[in-house]
């Protein structure tokens, strides 16, 4: 008989959300898309469909299958194989929430194949082990804007719906120095009671339909990008019509342009900074996504696939 296979969906998404270090993110329209069918032989298949696919691992060290693996594993099973299909329109080490989504997925997939009961708590414990930015974690798993206390894993101080005439362009320069997803504590040098404070003043901006101007959206570059591509700083300081906020997606490079209509100019005087020192960039638009990888993969189908044990369970493990 043939292997049944699932598809995960877990959305794209913003951390660091306008220089609110760690405390804040939007969640995108872009997806990461993953099909999995399970194997016996021990053995990894892996194909990968979207950008950057250069930057992504086809065997056991890609996240989607290390999560997957650990959640395995925290219920005492061993991970047998698998075939992984990955259909992403989500760019992979610019900043837009790529390894948070196949971390998820990798989570969700093993616990819808081999009902592992996992809950929310176990779910974000296990996803830590492998993504460092919980604002990223929140915004993926329940989509619309998320403001979240950094360093306490299960707290979401405030979640928002976000409108959907606000436009998030996102140029991203083509710089080799500038390409891959830093560690949090690279972030951090801020004081996080003012990244709390920034992210709430965000919510509140977003949970009021027909606002046109927002305070507290100056210019800011995390630490861990400062310097790293050329033009950078010159490029947050653009402003044009309609444009609310330039800053750092996530730990870059790429940059965000949150704006209401047309970013056409904007966008133009952003790779126009980067092309001033000789850095060509790429340019996509987003919409906001009030919906999560929670809502996405919340129907749970009938499959149920047998697993082995481990040889000796982990220490904290338990079988549903």
């Amino acid at each position: 008989m043939k292997p049944r296979s699932i598809l995960i969906r877990v959305p794209a998404t913003v951390g660091n959300f306008a220089g609110a270090m760690n405390c804040a993110a939007l969640t995108l329209d872009a997806m990461v898309n993953v099909k999995v069918t399970p194997r016996t032989d021990g053995c990894v298949g892996f194909r990968y469909f979207g950008e950057n696919g250069n930057r992504i691992p086809r065997d056991r060290s890609n996240l989607v299958v290390r999560a997957m693996e650990a959640a395995l594993h925290q219920k005492g099973l061993e991970f047998t194989g698998g075939d992984f299909e990955v259909y992403s329109s989500v760019p992979v080490r610019v900043g837009l929430g790529a390894s948070a989504a196949a971390v998820l997925a990798g989570l969700i997939a093993a616990d819808r194949l081999y009902s592992l009961g996992l809950d929310e708590k176990t779910l974000f414990e296990l996803a830590r082990i492998y993504e460092g930015r919980l604002d990223n974690l929140h915004a993926a798993w329940h989509g619309g804007f998320v403001a979240c206390a950094g360093e306490q894993p299960s707290r979401v101080l405030r979640r928002t719906f976000v409108p959907e005439d606000f436009v998030l362009s996102v140029v991203t320069p083509e710089s080799e120095a500038g390409g891959g997803a830093r560690e949090p504590a690279e972030l951090m040098g801020q004081d996080q009671a003012l990244n709390l404070e920034r992210a709430q003043v965000l919510a509140d901006f977003f949970a009021r339909p027909g606002q046109r101007c927002v305070a507290g959206l100056e210019p800011t570059l995390p630490p861990a990008v400062r310097t790293v591509v050329p033009g950078l700083e010159e490029a947050l300081k653009i402003s044009a019509d309609g444009v609310l906020g330039v800053f750092v997606c996530g730990a870059g490079p790429a940059v965000g342009i949150l704006s209401y209509g047309n970013p056409e100019e904007a966008i133009a005087a952003v790779r126009r900074r980067f092309m001033d020192f000789g850095i060509p960039s790429t340019f996509g638009l987003f919409r906001p996504a009030n919906v999560g990888a929670l809502e996405l993969n919340a129907v749970t189908p009938q499959i149920t696939f047998p697993a082995s044990r481990l040889t000796e369970t982990r220490a904290g493990g338990s079988v549903s």
